[in-house]
């Protein structure tokens, strides 16, 4: 290799490498607080999921519990709202927005990207983007129940409309 691109990928390496930090926020190394388990449903209100990709709105409510880390606070409630591009092979892949209100009366909006596959559960982080816990991130773990008869047989006819999963969430 000549000197000339040695010494250009070592400049381009090294500006990386010393960028790298201004790029991301410091992450930290240990959960803030987390809430162990929960549940929810999903609606979609403008269609169903079917074998044709369509843009569909879903909502969804629920309720977290066995959350720790946090003086007060042991369980919440949520909506959300997901929009997302949907068929049956590829449930949702969207924005998603939830609306939390913990048990103590505080409330967090969390906002993020939400692609969910069939390979379950759904995992990802969202960012509290108002209410307690402004700017920190929340790791999500949701599992949709998709694999039972109902779903089957409603995506192989008329779509599948609504559905039900578990979810809990580490705040980092």
């Amino acid at each position: 290799m000549p000197t000339i691109v040695k010494a250009l990928a070592t400049l381009t390496v090294s500006a990386v490498c010393a960028l790298a930090p201004l790029a991301a926020p410091p992450a930290r190394a240990d959960a803030v607080g987390t809430c162990t388990a929960g549940d929810f449903r999903w609606t979609a209100v403008d269609g169903a999921i079917t074998m044709t990709p369509t843009l569909l709105t879903f909502t969804s409510v629920g309720r977290l519990w066995g959350c720790t880390g946090y003086p007060g606070i042991t369980s919440a409630t949520f909506t959300g709202e997901h929009i997302a591009w949907s068929d049956c092979m590829h449930p949702a892949d969207g924005p998603l927005t939830v609306w939390i209100t913990w048990n103590n009366g505080d409330t967090s909006t969390l906002w993020g990207p939400w692609p969910v596959g069939m390979a379950q559960p759904t995992v990802g982080p969202m960012q509290v983007v108002s209410g307690f816990g402004l700017g920190d991130r929340v790791r999500v773990t949701a599992d949709y129940d998709m694999m039972n008869p109902d779903m089957v047989m409603g995506c192989l006819g008329p779509g599948v409309p609504t559905g039900v999963g578990h979810v809990s969430a580490t705040m980092m």
